[in-house]
Order: structure tokens, then C-alpha cells, then sequence
């Protein structure tokens, strides 16, 4: 539910409720080595005007100064990984001011380009927030830090993809690297364990035939097969997109987000996922409710026990622990074939950026490093991220309830390299056409072919202006 498009700042965060945000560590933003590691230099760092060290002076007083709109645990974390750096690094002083999500995205580039930007921010992906800065020339490329700590030998491609930008701020998915984040997150499917085994089903499902036979018996049983609020239109956005991933490979997918030459959305894959969606709706597997159904109404559906399966991601998790304790249960997307790469929708969490103005890009880029190091995964842990590691592993630690299987079907997708982002990241207005034409879809007004059209017109608009 957030999309690296920095989509739309308000509603969801790229797609997920802007609410409750317990986020993984997905991509970008893992383990990179620790922040006082040994440093030297390395030549010319885009925005520093020179080489780069590795290193933090010690015999000077530095003062660094942050924002961020992460709150809860996550924000908790922030703070915390500030303290241990500050311990680490007695000279430096990191001063971080926490905004609230909405305000922050409608300040942002005033904050970045005033006389007292801070040294380092969360600036968002793709062209909300992250393509308007880069466009301004306020953020710094990272690539030679990446290469210096080794960020673009530990994370795997499609995942620093997410935090490139053309220089012109109006491409993103290549180009220079302008973030890192601490997290992640993936839509997926929670589950009623004790209903599961009650309606004598064995999960997770090997294809998405059998997931489709699974809702006819929970209909059967006078249950909900699927709880979904749509009345903001992303949630069953994420249903597209989740569905398209099965049925085509993650880079076409990919292709058409990040607007490359060639890419469409009139594909066969799309046609079958749109007409498996229709069929849900047609069925009843998706209520005829769910266009004026909110999240939270559905949420609370699903813990009732009215309904078997929520289609969500882990911004879910905390309340789905609470609600169903040692009932509840999370799993991928079933695949179209059996035995398919896992491929999912998600993507990292919004990363952080360093100013052009900073007068210690270094000690900034260095404390970047010390927050997805492998030494700070207890803290990131402990505050909803799941970071993985080289390879695509979990940390190894047991955080329980669906947290934990999110995080072991995490690191599955990472392995894979099968996060496929958000649809409506494609251009600015997408979420402002994709989702009222899937309500339109799932409520019986229009078919596939229809929501097709206008969502390709809308890419090839934003393309040919």
C-alpha cells in the first residue's frame, strides 16, 4: 500500500492506508555494512564536489539535522538507532523532527529547497515527492556511497531501482540513486487458521485455481469468502496488480510502471487478471458492498469471523495479531502455476536522502549506513521492519504471529526478485484513474477491456503530453 511513485500524500501511502503503517523491511533498505566501519575515500561523490570518506572526523563537533513523518514504532526506531550512533559517535549530534505524513508531503520541497534544509529526509519514491526534488536539484545522487559501502552489491537491483531518478525528475527505475529506505511492504492474503481448518482446506494453495475453489467453499459455509473496502479504490488496485504478477512475469509489470519504451497494459495477463477479478465480483467472492466498505470495516469482518480471507498487506499485521491471536495466518498470492516464482506486490518503504546543501553529505551517508546495518536489525525488528539480508534471508528472529510468516514470505519474494510494485506509480494521475475504473469494474459497470483503455491512456498521456 505505498507506492514508490510517492503517490498520492493523504489517503495511502502508495497505496496503503496512511493510518496504520507496520512496515517491512523490504528492499532497499537493508543490511549494509556498519556505520563506523573503517572508512578511506573513493573519488568524486555525485553532490559533494570532491571524493567521499567513509569515515567520521573525530576531532570536530557535528550537528546533523533530519526529517521523516514515520511515527508509532516505526518512528520509535528513528530514534533509537539515533541514540546508538550518537553513543558510537560521541561527536556527532543528530536533531530529527517527526511530521505528520500529510503535511509533510505538501512541505517537502519547500523544506528541501530553503536555506535551512535539513541534512537528511525521507523523500518519497517515483513522482510525488522524490521526482520533484530531483527536478530541483535538491537532493544528492548516492551512487558513489552505494558503491562505497557496498549498497549496490548487498541490495539486489530491483530493489534500489525503486530509489532512481533521471536527472530531469522525470523518469525514475534508473538513472542516479537518490535514497535508501529501512523497510518494506507486500500485499498478501491473512487467513482464519481455525475457519481453515474447519472448511477442511490446507494452506498456503498451490495455484490461484485452487485459492478460486477455496472462496466457492467458503460461500458455501455462509461465510465471506473475502473481505474487501474499497471506498477509497486502492485496496482492490492492489488485487489487480497482485493478480497481474501471477499471470505475467514481474519485469513486464515492472516495464509498464516505470513508463519503459514498448511496455503496455493491453496485455493477456492483464485480461486475465481483470476477468478473474470481474468473476470474483460477479460471484459474490467479492461483496457487492465493497465499493462503500471502508478498510476498517473490513478489517473488523474478517476478525468477526464473518469472513475467511483479507486481502491486505502488513500495515494489517499488528491489528490481525491482536484480533485473531494464534488464529491468525498470512500467505502470498497463490501463483497461476504451480511451483511459479514468487512474485508479489509491495515495495520498499520511503527512503532517505541527503540534502545538496548538507556541509557533511559524508557523516550523513555514513549514518544512512549505520540504520540498515546488519547491527541495527533488533531495533528495526522491535519496531515493525523486517529487514533481510544478503540473499534475501530473514534476520533469524522469531518475532511471532504474522509478522513472522510476512517476513519468511518476504524474504521469499526478495529472493525471487519478485517485488512488483504499485500500479498507480505509473504517473501522477493514476490513482485518480485506476481506482474509480476498478470500482466501476468490481461493481458491474464496465469490463476489462474498458478499464484497460482508459488506464493505458492515461500512461501514454503522461508520455506524450
Amino acid at each position: 500500500m505505498t507506492h514508490p511513485r510517492t503517490r498520492r500524500i493523504g489517503a495511502a501511502r502508495a497505496g496503503r492506508p496512511a493510518r496504520r503503517i507496520l512496515v517491512v523491511l523490504g528492499a532497499a533498505s537493508v543490511l549494509l555494512a556498519a556505520a563506523c566501519a573503517p572508512g578511506g575515500s573513493a573519488p568524486d561523490a555525485a553532490g559533494t564536489g570532491g571524493e567521499i570518506s567513509t569515515e567520521v572526523p573525530a576531532d570536530e563537533q557535528i550537528t546533523l539535522t533530519m526529517t521523516h513523518f514515520e511515527n508509532g514504532g516505526l518512528g520509535e526506531s528513528i530514534d533509537r538507532l539515533i541514540a546508538e550512533y550518537e553513543e558510537l559517535n560521541p561527536n556527532v549530534s543528530i536533531e530529527a523532527r517527526y511530521t505528520s505524513f500529510v503535511d509533510y508531503g505538501r512541505s517537502i520541497r519547500l523544506t528541501m529547497s530553503s536555506d535551512s534544509a535539513p541534512d537528511i529526509a525521507q523523500v518519497g519514491q517515483a513522482y510525488v515527492m522524490m521526482g520533484p526534488l530531483v527536478e530541483a536539484g535538491v537532493l544528492a545522487p548516492l551512487d558513489d556511497y552505494a558503491s562505497a559501502y557496498g549498497w549496490d552489491d548487498r541490495f539486489q537491483e530491483g530493489l534500489l531501482a525503486q530509489s532512481r531518478f533521471q536527472e530531469d525528475g522525470l523518469a525514475f527505475g534508473d538513472g542516479s540513486l537518490y535514497g535508501v529506505a529501512l523497510g518494506g511492504n507486500m500485499v498478501g492474503i491473512f487467513y482464519n487458521k481455525a475457519l481453515v481448518e474447519q472448511l477442511g482446506l490446507e494452506v498456503p494453495f498451490a495455484t490461484l485455481a485452487d485459492f478460486e475453489e477455496a472462496l466457492g467453499t467458503a460461500q458455501a459455509a455462509g461465510l465471506a469468502p473475502l473481505a474487501l473496502g474499497n471506498i477509497e479504490g486502492w485496496p482492490a488496485g492492489h488485487i489487480a496488480s497482485s493478480l497481474m504478477s501471477q499471470y505475467q512475469t514481474g519485469s513486464e509489470v515492472l516495464d509498464w510502471i516505470y513508463g519503459r519504451d514498448g511496455a503496455t497494459f493491453d496485455t493477456p495477463a492483464t485480461v486475465e487478471a481483470l476477468t478473474t477479478m470481474k468473476r470474483w465480483a460477479d460471484t459474490g467472492f467479492i461483496s457487492s458492498a465493497a465499493n462503500g466498505t471502508s478498510l476498517s470495516d473490513a478489517e473488523t469482518s474478517f476478525l468477526s469471523g464473518e469472513s475467511l480471507f483479507l486481502y491486505a498487506g502488513n500495515w494489517s499485521a499488528a491489528l490481525v495479531d491482536e484480533g485473531l491471536g494464534a488464529d491468525a495466518g498470512f500467505m502470498l498470492v497463490p501463483p497461476a502455476e504451480a511451483n511459479a516464482p514468487k512474485r508479489a506486490t509491495g515495495a520498499t518503504t520511503s527512503p532517505f536522502g541527503i540534502s545538496t546543501t548538507s556541509e557533511h553529505p559524508d557523516v550523513a551517508a555514513n549514518f544512512l549506513d549505520f540504520m540498515v546495518s546488519e547491527t541495527s536489525i533488533p531495533v528495526l525488528l522491535e519496531g515493525g521492519y523486517a529487514p533481510v539480508v544478503p540473499g534475501g534471508l530473514t534476520a533469524g528472529t522469531d518475532i511471532g504471529g504474522t509478522r513472522s510468516a510476512f517476513n519468511d514470505a518476504f524474504a521469499e519474494v526478495l529472493a525471487d526478485d519478485g517485488l512488483t510494485l504499485y500500479l498507480d506509480w505509473a504517473t501522477v494521475t493514476m490513482n485518480d484513474t485506476l481506482f474509480p475504473a476498478l470500482q466501476q469494474l468490481i461493481g458491474g459497470q464496465s469490463t476489462p477491456e474498458d478499464v484497460i483503455g482508459t488506464v493505458q491512456a492515461d500512461w501514454a498521456a503522461a508520455r506524450n503530453p
